[in-house]
């Protein structure tokens, strides 16, 4: 997560500077895996529309789980932009990339 954090305009070093002191008060790394929806059974899952971006502080997370969710059977569906943040779908009203993908979503959910 730290090597996006000079790209994601949203999730940048400020952020992960409040963030990652909660995480360690969460318990350690092998906790914090544990109850990760990531490392969870997808089994059963209905499909998923996965928008990521690949420079956002998330982005190796989101493919993780896309390889783990089809791994386990569930149809996966991936919308990767480049050079977005963090939630770059909620400015859709300024950027078109942002847009795109929300048109992508929409049209994802027509055909499910």
């Amino acid at each position: 997560m730290k090597d996006y954090v000079a790209h994601d305009l949203i999730v940048n070093t400020a952020v992960l500077g409040l963030g990652l002191p909660y995480l360690d008060a969460q318990g350690n790394h092998e906790q914090r895996v544990a109850i990760s929806p990531v490392y969870q059974s997808f089994v059963g899952l209905p499909p998923l529309c996965i928008v990521v971006s690949e420079h956002e502080a998330v982005y190796d997370q989101s493919i993780l789980l896309a390889n783990k969710a089809r791994s386990e059977g569930v149809c996966v569906v991936l919308g990767v932009w480049k050079y977005m943040c963090h939630v770059f779908p909620l400015l859709c009203a300024f950027l078109p990339e942002s847009r795109q993908s929300v048109d992508f979503m929409c049209d994802w959910i027509k055909n499910h």
